[in-house]
């Protein structure tokens, strides 16, 4: 998969669409990713990135889970899990603690992938309730132009627990 001078690679469906500033995003976290012991991917997909939650197309996060659907991984990454890669369900093997490690992805607020396959392994049930609803994001955001830092560990759990502490509890 990989040639003698690649270091990453993007893995992107055949069923997938794109937004127009999905290279700026892989280009720019790309650094951080290599830079980042604690990171294993970089995704351009968001599970929660429906209309009402994704609203700002600059956020991005840290995650424990694997979004899959349009990542990038670093050569020493794949060179890790390539012995062991599964023929079947690789993206709920990758969520595994036994391949992440501890490890984490950066995420999107809004995905800069959508994905069209209606026909896929899920058998359509996970797309229609789920899958379709994501919205890809439409508003070019030059991420090379942004300051990223918040993203290194510690400034992100600092950013974390600062919004939870302003948060009001609601009663249900």
């Amino acid at each position: 998969i990989f040639g003698t001078t690649v270091d990453k690679v993007v893995v992107l469906e055949d069923d997938m669409e794109i937004s127009a500033d999905f290279y700026n995003y892989f280009n720019a976290l790309a650094p951080l990713l290599d830079s980042d012991p604690t990171l294993f991917c970089v995704s351009a997909w968001n599970d929660n990135g429906k209309k009402q939650l994704a609203t700002d197309p600059r956020q991005l996060h840290r995650t424990d889970f694997f979004p899959g659907l349009g990542w990038m991984m670093t050569r020493r990454f794949w060179d890790e899990i390539s012995g062991k890669w599964p023929d079947l369900y690789w993206d709920d093997w990758l969520r595994s603690a036994n391949q992440t490690l501890g490890r984490q992805c950066i995420r999107p607020e809004r995905s800069r992938t959508a994905n069209f396959g209606a026909d896929g392994v899920s058998q359509s049930f996970n797309y229609e309730k789920h899958v379709s609803k994501v919205i890809l994001n439409t508003d070019f955001v030059d991420f090379a132009s942004l300051d990223l830092s918040y993203l290194s560990p510690l400034l992100y759990d600092k950013l974390v627990f600062e919004r939870l502490s302003r948060a009001v509890l609601l009663k249900y």
